[in-house]
Order: structure tokens, then sequence, then C-alpha cells
């Protein structure tokens, strides 16, 4: 009977979801997809990309220029993934850490501003979520001027993606504003001269077995990527932040030995997966934990329950800052289709942390603060941080 959609308290859905695990690991629920709830199951699958594509948005059937990368069955997906790759791959993406740094520290320096005059500062809107969408922008070379209003775009998309008629559209019909903007990128590129190489140039120009891709398809896969590269990893620094500001013990503990903001990072990423569960469709039947999973059936795969796997992880409900297989988490996927920007979402995290714990004393919820969460239904992390900075 339980459904994964359904708002609940987190404790309850914990619960519900290790009673899963131990009676029925892969099986269907009361929404009408199977759900895989256990490690073994969620690797299973995720590791079966000739077997299952599309998303929550699609079934990877539809027009391929509007598909995002995660939806595009394979082999055609390890083709256009290449692009990203090569763009997003730790000799790319980790020039990118003095921008972040630099990007880390101002945004820092305006929040303590802030907290000094107000008592406090909302942390993610006037903090934290400014720094990914300013990381995104940089990687796919749009101008520093308009960073801001990617946050909004990817908030307002993923708000109308979720209401029943933008159902299977694609992103540009769902957010025209967001399209044109990122059509007049694509149209600059291809009049220039010497386009810039960044990742909308290496779309639109890298030939795939003697092809490129369309337009529309460069347009999707960019406003994918913006998506991604905001809503993803401000839920993992926010997440991590909260953590923080909750825990002056582990606060003190990460400023006595700051080698162990990766160990953090890690493990709030299993304990608050930022992406808590992956929505498939099978193309071609297989077996998956015993169960046969036949052509057309749609499957959720849990990863906040798989990181939570007793099989996987010893006492997996706490929080600890060492652990044996510490990176074994599914936290980013897992399998040839993991996130691209895994790599990038790390370091941009790893940054602000370091600063946060560089540069101030002590951080603190605010008072009366209580959790206020992601309202996106697959995501977690805070909509809202109040703190206080010393």
């Amino acid at each position: 009977m339980f459904d994964p959609f359904a708002p609940m308290p987190a404790a309850e859905r914990h619960a519900a979801l290790a009673e899963l695990r131990r009676t029925a690991p892969l099986a269907r629920i009361a929404a009408g997809p199977y759900l895989a709830a256990d490690m073994a199951s969620v690797l299973a699958g995720l590791k079966a990309v000739d077997h299952f594509a599309g998303s929550f948005g699609t079934t990877g059937t539809g027009p391929e220029d509007d598909q995002v990368m995660a939806a595009i069955p394979e082999p055609r997906h390890g083709k256009i993934r290449k692009i990203f790759n090569s763009a997003l791959a730790y000799h790319h993406a980790s020039q990118m850490e003095p921008f972040a740094r630099a990007q880390a520290v101002a945004r820092l320096d305006a929040a303590r501003s802030a907290c000094r005059r107000d008592g406090e500062v909302e942390a993610v809107e006037h903090w934290l979520a400014p720094i990914p969408s300013a990381v995104i922008a940089q990687v796919l070379g749009v101008p520093d001027a308009d960073h801001a209003r990617f946050a909004r775009w990817s908030d307002e998309l993923l708000d109308r993606q979720g209401q029943s008629d933008h159902e299977h559209k694609g992103m540009a019909d769902v957010h025209p504003e967001f399209a044109d903007y990122v059509d007049a990128l694509i149209a600059a590129r291809r009049s220039a001269a010497a386009p810039p190489d960044d990742v909308i140039s290496r779309m639109l120009f890298t030939e795939l077995e003697g092809e490129r891709l369309s337009a529309r398809m460069v347009r999707t896969q960019t406003m994918f990527l913006i998506i991604a590269g905001n809503e993803t990893t401000r839920n993992v620094i926010g997440n991590c932040v909260y953590r923080l500001a909750s825990d002056l013990a582990l606060q003190e503990q990460l400023r006595r030995d700051p080698a162990l903001v990766p160990a953090l990072i890690e493990e709030t990423l299993r304990l608050d997966a930022p992406v808590q569960l992956l929505g498939r469709t099978c193309m071609r039947p297989l077996e998956l934990a015993g169960v046969p999973i036949e052509e057309g059936d749609r499957v959720l795969f849990h990863l906040a329950s798989a990181n939570r796997d007793p099989a996987a992880f010893e006492d997996p409900d706490a929080f600890r800052l060492v652990r044996r297989n510490a990176r074994d988490h599914v936290g980013f996927g897992a399998g040839a289709h993991v996130c691209p920007g895994a790599y990038l979402a790390r370091m941009e995290s790893r940054v602000v942390l370091e600063t946060l714990l560089a540069q101030t004393e002590k951080i603190a919820l605010a008072p009366g603060y209580t959790w206020d969460p992601n309202p996106v239904f697959w995501a977690l992390g805070p909509r809202t941080l109040r703190v206080t900075l010393q």
C-alpha cells in the first residue's frame, strides 16, 4: 500500500521503506509501478542500461529532440553522453574550482553582512543557490549577468512539469521564456566566426556518426543541464549546511580536521540523497531480483531506500563520518548512466563547506526555524534555510 508520491513524515517514510526492503524489495505498489527498495535491486536495475529508459516525465519513446539525455535509450544515450563527459569530466570540471571558490567567498561575505544587519540570513536564496547557478552558467558559457535567472527558471519548470496540463510535454513547451533564452545562445554560437569552447558549442558542432544534434535537441539538453546543475547541487549543499547548523559537535570536529569535509559530503549524499528516486520504463523484458519485468512496465528505483539498506551499510540510519564503504551509495545513481555532473556537484559542495568552516566560528539554525523541504516530489533539500553566522 506504500505510495512514494504521498507526503508523509520522514520517519514514517523510512519505516515503510525498511518494511519493503525486508518483505518485498521489488514489488508493485499502490501508485501502479514496481518499486525497487533494496540496494541489490536498485543496482541491478540501474546497471541494466540496455533494458531501461525514460524518466518521470517521459517513457523514452517520444520524439528524441524532446528527451533529456537521462531518458534517451541506449545505444543512442551513450553516444550523446560522450559530449557531456567531454565537458563535465574531471579534467575539465576541476578547472572550475577557482571560480567556484571565488563565488563561495563572495556569497558567504554577503550572507554574513545580511546576518549582521538582520540577525539571521535565509541561506538558500541569498547564499547557497546562487553558487551552483553561477558555476553551471560558467560551464555552459552563459553571461555572468544572466545566471541569476537560472534558479528561478529551474524551479518554475519543475513546478509546471508536475501539473497535469503539462504532462508529457517537452521542456521548451512547458517554459517558453526559458527556451527562448537558450535558443538565443544557440543562434549566437551558430553565427559566430569562432564559437566559444563550451558545452553548448560542443553539442552543436560535435559529429556523432556523421551527424550533428538538432538545435531543438541541443536546447533540450541545455535546459536539462541548467536544471540539474541547479536543483541537485543546491540540494546537496543545502543538506550539508543544514546538518552542520543542526550539530555543533560535528562543526567543531570538522573545524579541527577540515580533511573530513569530503566524508561529510558522502555521508550526507547517502542519508539525504538529493534525488530520492528515479523513474524508468522497461524497453526489453528482463528478470530483476527474481521478478519478471515486461516491456512497458514502469519501475521506480528508490535511491534513498537503497542507501539505508542494512545489507549494504552497517548501522545504515546512523550518520558516520568514517565508513569503510563510504562511496558505495547511489546518491548520484550508479552504472554507466551515473550522473555526469557528480564530480562538479561534489567539488562545489566541498568548496562551499571549506569556505564556511574557514571563515566563520559558528553556524546555527535561526530561532524558530523548522525544516522546510523542497516541494519537488523526487528531490530532498531545504527550500528555505534560515541560519545565524558568527
